[in-house]
């Protein structure tokens, strides 16, 4: 049995609300229609909005789907629960549709329906079964038979390496000690010579380089922070170290012409660019203590494990 009513729906036709039976059993799912007048490029902006969250005991489960081939009685259909029982009224719906820039509403006409409860058994309730317990069957177990087999493999091996395994770990070899400082400066000097930065155009990086590994060498030799510090910091350090008065004025030099190339594009010929590393090596060897038997055997080791 379908329900059917209609409103006016001004300016567009009409719209009418309708189902595909008026009577079920609660839960049960029915179809739901609206059908309206959609030609002439009429359009249903609110289709997915139609039936609000608000109305109780009523759920959309599905849609809507539509069937167009007849516009001016366009169809959009829903499949609805219900889960309530009694009489239960399908409010009117809400509709805006759309025609140009023209927006008009109408409210589809309420439908009632029938639902009833589910009914019991025609024997009534029976009473609960006692729990049946099977009889115990060794086979059902042999499907556990390989996990258990590779539990036991597995703790086999792990036993038999912890047995057999060594009892003495290789030993980590020792780092070899730190070069000397004036060894460490002078293999410094010579890869920088090598690289000929300055006979290449690069100046100011042959200066970077070379007053790194001067300030580097002030720190393993004296524990002056000179990376971190100004040239004229680093003099100042340098006259607390009681070097000899010429030695002390050739470096502070070096580093004032160094401050001027790198930070003032400074160029003061090529006779000084070619004269800094030896200068530098004169320096390292002059501030280099004398050796004694200890540190001769200590320098030997390290040179045999350097090999």
């Amino acid at each position: 049995m379908v329900l059917t009513s209609v409103l006016p729906f001004i300016g567009f036709g009409q719209a009418t609300l309708s189902v595909d039976r008026s009577e079920m059993v609660i839960g049960d799912q029915f179809t739901a229609m609206i059908t309206a007048n959609l030609s002439n490029g009429r359009e249903l902006i609110n289709a997915d909005e139609v039936w609000p969250d608000s109305l109780e005991s009523i759920e959309v489960v599905s849609g809507p789907e539509w069937n167009r081939t007849n516009p001016a009685a366009a169809v959009a259909s829903w499949k609805v629960s219900v889960f309530d029982t009694g009489w239960i009224r399908i409010p009117s719906l809400l509709l805006v549709v759309k025609s140009g820039d023209r927006l008009d509403t109408v409210y589809t006409n309420d439908i009632p329906l029938k639902v009833h409860p589910v009914l019991p058994d025609s024997l009534g309730l029976r009473d609960i079964k006692g729990i049946y317990r099977e009889p115990f069957n060794p086979g059902y177990y042999k499907k556990y038979i390989p996990h258990v087999l590779g539990v036991l493999l597995l703790l086999a091996a792990l036993w038999y390496w912890n047995k057999h395994r060594k009892s003495a770990e290789t030993a980590v070899e020792e780092a070899p000690p730190p070069p000397l400082p004036e060894v460490w400066a002078f293999e410094a000097l010579n890869q920088l010579e090598q690289k000929k930065l300055w006979q290449d155009g690069e100046v100011k990086a042959h200066y970077t380089e070379l007053t790194g590994i001067l300030r580097e060498y002030l720190e393993r030799r004296y524990g002056i922070h000179a990376m971190e510090q100004t040239s004229e910091e680093i003099v100042l350090q340098l006259e607390k170290q009681q070097l000899e008065r010429a030695l002390l004025q050739d470096t502070e030099q070096l580093l004032s012409v160094a401050d001027l190339i790198k930070f003032a594009k400074a160029d003061p010929g090529v006779d000084i660019h070619a004269d800094t590393i030896r200068r530098v090596h004169v320096f390292v060897e002059q501030t280099t203590p004398e050796p004694s038997s200890d540190d001769e055997m200590n320098q030997n080791d390290t040179d045999a494990a350097m090999e």
